[in-house]
């Protein structure tokens, strides 16, 4: 690659795409937010992830370039999906290729989750995962990826699954571009480390995804005092169940959830066994918006069909809230119970304009919190991310 071809923010690519700044990087890609001169619209831009030298193996290049390229036939082929970023268009810069895709306004799961969701929150997002996955496998492709940080959610409520990288097309592709294994481990399936993805491999890492959204945490992590890695812990273990972890789920969630994590892939539910849990769930039309709600709301689109926005629109105007908090009384000791209550009673001072007192309140609760578990506490965690959070919007 030649020095030329490298990309920074204020290049201008085809004389169409002016890029603003760097969005993110990672093993298969870099980003950046551009404008396209053509529509005032802003999209992104995705380039491979190659060293900055002249002496790269033109093996390894070609096998990098040619994962790339496939990730954007990929989306090309997925590009009439409402829920997967569509391409704008494709090309080269100098040596090196790129797309053009439209741009998601709005947080990452993993960003969003900072508290429990409600339960139609729940179903919302599972349900739109599977969806997406629904229509990705009918194309005869594996995301093999899908994780927190690869689903976004756009500040209109929608979700979306990005990020098809390592995605793998299960016909007419003669070669998968890739030696070793590939995915996040917190997210991979038994048998994807022995290179055997399947479908059910991507449902696998659904219910991770889910069990996440339900505690806070992926079903295995690696412990700093244990030997146990996550792989073996994935190959080995039985995970404990959400409600173990303070999850309250209807208890065919939960098991859905537990089936999807089957160490043995034929004993996980197909997609159409996990709508059939997760639908019964999702708000009607015309349902009012929660209270508090997670922002964004993505019950929206289901409470209101017609109010579909671009996925780079900004997000709606908040309504106010029906009342305000109340403190309730002092207790011996804070249960999680009383944690989540204090942060969504936050959440909806926050929602009705009172930041201060949405502060307050999280400052007190952290106090009480770090009183009962000590600092860094798994308890603590939530309230120190909502504080953050907090800070960020001021």
């Amino acid at each position: 690659m030649q020095e030329d071809d490298l990309l920074r923010p204020g290049d201008t690519i085809d004389h169409r795409f002016h890029l603003l700044r760097e969005a993110g990087a990672g093993g298969m890609g870099v980003t950046f937010v551009a404008t396209d001169t053509e529509t005032a619209g802003t999209v992104v831009i995705k380039v491979p992830q190659l060293p900055g030298t002249d002496s790269l193996d033109e093996h390894v290049r070609g096998r990098v370039i040619g994962r790339f390229n496939r990730e954007a036939g990929v989306l090309a082929m997925m590009t009439d999906h409402p829920t997967i970023p569509k391409v704008v268009r494709r090309g080269w810069h100098g040596s090196i290729p790129y797309i053009a895709m439209s741009y998601i306004n709005g947080s990452t799961v993993e960003k969003w989750r900072y508290l429990t969701p409600q339960l139609a929150e729940l179903a919302a997002v599972g349900t739109s995962i599977s969806r997406t996955l629904r229509a990705v496998h009918a194309k005869d492709v594996l995301h093999r990826d899908l994780k927190p940080v690869n689903i976004m959610i756009s500040n209109s409520g929608q979700v979306y699954v990005i990020d098809f990288g390592i995605a793998l097309p299960l016909v007419g592709d003669p070669t998968r571009y890739t030696r070793s294994f590939v995915g996040t481990d917190e997210y991979t399936a038994p048998e994807c480390y022995q290179r055997d993805a399947k479908e059910e491999s991507d449902l696998y890492s659904l219910g991770c995804v889910l069990y996440f959204l339900l505690t806070g945490r992926p079903p295995f992590v690696q412990l700093p005092e244990s030997t146990r890695t996550v792989q073996t812990q994935h190959t080995e273990d039985t995970p404990i169940p959400p409600s173990q972890r303070g999850a309250r789920v209807p208890r065919a969630v939960e098991e859905t959830v537990l089936a999807l994590l089957a160490k043995d892939a034929r004993d996980r539910p197909d997609i159409g066994a996990v709508l059939a849990a997760l639908e019964p769930h999702l708000p009607a039309v015309g349902s009012p918006e929660p209270s508090p709600r997670l922002d964004p709301d993505v019950t929206l689109p289901f409470r209101d069909p017609t109010s579909g926005r671009p996925a780079e629109a900004e997000a709606p105007r908040q309504t106010k809230a029906a009342r305000p908090f109340v403190a309730g009384p002092t207790r011996a000791f804070l249960t999680p119970d009383d944690i989540e209550e204090g942060i969504r009673a936050a959440v909806t001072q926050e929602r009705s304009g009172d930041a201060a007192a949405a502060t307050t309140i999280l400052t007190e609760l952290r106090v009480k919190a770090t009183k009962a578990y000590g600092r860094g506490h798994r308890h603590v965690r939530p309230i120190e991310d909502a504080l953050e959070r907090l800070g960020q919007q001021g």
